[in-house]
């Protein structure tokens, strides 16, 4: 089934769209993805059509990838059309007969061509994968019976081969948060000639068997916790122990796992790590309730959180923006109706798994009106509507368009950091707040100093006895090896020193 200049069109959409709303896309392990042959990627799904936008924007040498879809999504002439050329592939999900069911995708892999699924069915946000099903499976599976029986050669004149299954684990730090990252990590391919026998005799055991297998090993690629208790416990024991490093960190879902593995195993054997969950738990509930973040309270460590530390920290945030404002304003105007329209698209949807998409669908619609009119301003008040203004006005616009998303994150982080600055402010020193907030910012700054002292005495005290602790220690001391390379340091690495001081 060929892809069409529909396809083209699409991922090139996606990609810019992924490119204004995410900060960074990252890619891993791409050497164990098949460079020729029939694939099926097997792929988590915690962000609704978020999920093959990213497959298709980054999969390794710009293969193109089928998806499935409900076969009654091809019942009208355009439609059909429209998807055909995309490279959708239609699903009949009223038979059980597997040959039917998966006819579409078993020409796709005929062709030696890729195609993308997801097991779990469904989108959803839970702190680890969801229930996965056999279709996938079924269809690896079926296809290698049917090539078996069938080796007559395809539509190029070579014989068709198995399907390899590649598990693919998208990882989001923080899903629908603009200007977040997303982690893309491939797996080792799953070749399916070890089940064939099984299915022979048991189609439904071997389908089960694979199935736990792509699951084992797409796991093995994410960050799974329990419940979402231990999970954000993890995640708060992350920032505390890694400061200044969020989403960007290079080993996140390494280091994360390990953190959930060793508070599951120490917490069952030590009350001093279950208390430290708990009191991990505890302190990001509270940031959250107060709208900051750790970085506003870690600001404080070596010094009380007075009225006069409050505002000048809050003065030397203004006036840094204020310098910075005349270079950022035009755009901020400009864009200034995406941004509402996302804050909207976000504050009312109570699906996390759907925010992310709403905001990018309401930035796609509000783009081309809202750059169609920066143009023509641009092209009549700037350069007088002429021939040659024309050009000059669109190579502006792209530009300004560049400048503004490239420039965006730093400022992005800087601004909800002075909003951070102006609720301490405004709880320390105006003393506002009906729920006393200036004893719960206090209470929590120690709490702060107690969770980063209890953390830092459990990667001491166990690294040499719990393997993940272990781990979480490697990546600290690399850090540290880093900082000590680094020499004589300054500026932000020498306060991001000081944070690792207890490792040195």
């Amino acid at each position: 089934m060929p892809f069409g200049v529909g396809h083209d069109i699409v991922v090139q959409i996606s990609r810019s769209a992924l490119w204004s709303f995410f900060s960074e896309i990252k890619t891993e392990n791409i050497h164990n993805v098949p460079s020729e042959g029939p694939l099926i990627v097997a792929a988590t799904h915690h962000n609704m059509i978020i999920d093959p936008a990213v497959l298709s924007v980054t999969f390794p040498e710009n293969r193109p990838l089928h998806y499935w879809a409900k076969d009654t999504m091809f019942k009208h002439p355009q439609a059909k059309r429209f998807l055909e050329n995309c490279g959708v592939v239609p699903v009949d999900r009223t038979t059980k007969n597997n040959t039917l069911l998966y006819a579409a995708t078993y020409e796709v892999l005929r062709l030696n061509e890729a195609i993308a699924v997801f097991p779990e069915g469904t989108s959803h946000t839970l702190p680890c994968l969801g229930t996965f099903k056999d279709g996938t499976s079924f269809a690896a599976l079926e296809y290698a019976k049917l090539v078996t029986e069938d080796p007559r050669p395809n539509a190029e004149g070579k014989i068709p081969q198995k399907a390899t299954v590649l598990p693919v684990g998208i990882v989001y730090p923080e899903k629908s948060k603009y200007r977040s990252t997303v982690i893309v990590r491939y797996g080792k391919p799953i070749t399916v000639d070890s089940y064939m026998a099984t299915y022979a005799e048991d189609p439904k055991k071997a389908a089960k068997q694979l199935t736990k297998d792509i699951e084992t090993s797409i796991r093995a690629l994410t960050v799974n916790a329990p419940n979402w208790d231990v999970r954000d416990a993890a995640e708060m024991a992350r920032w505390l122990l890694f400061p200044g490093e969020h989403g960007i960190m290079k080993d996140y879902v390494d280091v994360t796992q390990s953190l959930i593995n060793a508070m599951i195993d120490l917490g069952k054997k030590t009350p001093e790590v279950e208390s430290l969950q708990h009191s991990l738990k505890i302190y990001k509930l509270e940031l959250d309730l107060l709208g900051l973040k750790d970085s506003h309270i870690a600001k404080y460590n070596e010094k009380n959180i007075t009225a006069a530390s409050t505002t000048i920290e809050l003065l030397r945030r203004t006036v840094a923006s204020l310098i910075d404002l005349p270079l950022f304003l035009p755009g901020l105007v400009a864009h200034l109706p995406l941004y509402v329209a996302g804050y909207f698209a976000g504050k009312f949807e109570i699906y996390e798994e759907v925010r992310a998409q709403n905001k990018i669908f309401f930035g796609l619609a509000l783009v081309p009106l809202i750059y169609m009119i920066a143009f023509l301003w641009a092209w009549y008040a700037l350069f007088g509507g002429t021939f040659f203004g024309f050009f000059v006005a669109l190579a502006t616009l792209g530009v300004f368009v560049w400048y503004h998303v490239v420039s965006i994150d730093e400022r992005y982080e800087d601004f909800k950091d002075l909003i951070g600055r102006w609720r301490l402010f405004d709880a320390v020193v105006l003393g506002r707040g009906m729920w006393r907030r200036k004893q719960r910012i206090l209470a929590l700054k120690k709490l702060r100093e107690e969770n980063v002292s209890n953390l830092r005495w459990m990667v001491k005290t166990y690294k040499d006895t719990n393997k993940d602790t272990h781990h979480v220690w490697t990546a600290v001391r690399a850090r540290v090896q880093a900082l000590n390379a680094a020499g004589k340091l300054s500026g932000r690495r020498k306060a991001l020193a000081r944070q690792f001081e207890w490792a040195f």
